[in-house]
């Protein structure tokens, strides 16, 4: 469990970044937390062992702006989450303090957002103390139910050697469409692509439709 969210974490770490509160984490004086939070598939931040947001990425911080589900009180390093649904705030403060605390692992809560959109999952995983570099405590992702993946085929078919073919159908599938609906997109028989499907089931070693998006929509953006 460690081993993965470290894995997370580390691409805090790499290169120089002008995200904002990026050099505030940077205690030690090195290059440390100068890195690529753009690179992750959600929105993401860090907090510190207060729960304070002490770097938070671009996309992260554009919906705080937005007051979508969530804002900031205060500006990095020692920014707070805010919930904008005042029925909200005390799960998201207990869920917080249990993660930082070391109370749990992980801990997710649900954040209203403005009628006619599903709440926001506010989701926070611990970073072992063993494993933390400055104040970093834990990784909070914001991750809207609504939003579907970027497609990545330049990607899939690096990893898979999948076929232009292939890569389209993967493209359409973790987009939302069914086997039939991208036929119709494609201009194709459904047997032709149940047949791009057989094959990619064998190179990405799944065998469930549902397996392979899981697996390709893990990839992230190209």
């Amino acid at each position: 469990m460690a081993d993965g969210i470290w894995a997370g974490v580390a691409i805090f770490e790499r290169a120089r970044t002008d995200v904002p509160g990026g050099d505030a984490l940077d205690d030690r004086g090195g290059s440390a937390w100068q890195g690529r939070v753009e690179a992750m598939v959600e929105p993401a931040a860090l907090l510190g062992e207060a729960g304070e947001v002490v770097v938070a990425a671009g996309a992260f911080v554009a919906i705080t702006r937005a007051s979508d589900g969530v804002t900031l009180s205060g500006a990095l390093p020692r920014a707070m989450l805010r919930t904008v649904a005042p029925g909200d705030q005390g799960w998201l403060d207990a869920a917080i303090a249990r993660v930082v605390t070391g109370g749990a692992d992980t801990a997710a809560v649900r954040c209203c957002r403005p009628v006619g959109r599903v709440p926001l999952i506010v989701v926070i995983r611990r970073i072992e103390p063993r494993e933390r570099t400055a104040r970093a405590a834990a990784i909070v992702t914001l991750i809207d139910p609504a939003r579907r993946p970027a497609p990545a085929p330049s990607l899939w078919r690096e990893a898979f050697a999948l076929t232009p073919s292939e890569a389209a159908l993967a493209a359409l599938l973790t987009s939302g469409h069914s086997l039939e609906s991208a036929a119709a997109a494609r201009d194709c028989r459904a047997t032709t692509l149940r047949v791009h499907l057989r094959r990619m089931f064998a190179k990405t070693g799944v065998s469930r439709q549902s397996d392979l998006i899981a697996l390709l929509a893990r990839m992230g953006p190209a």
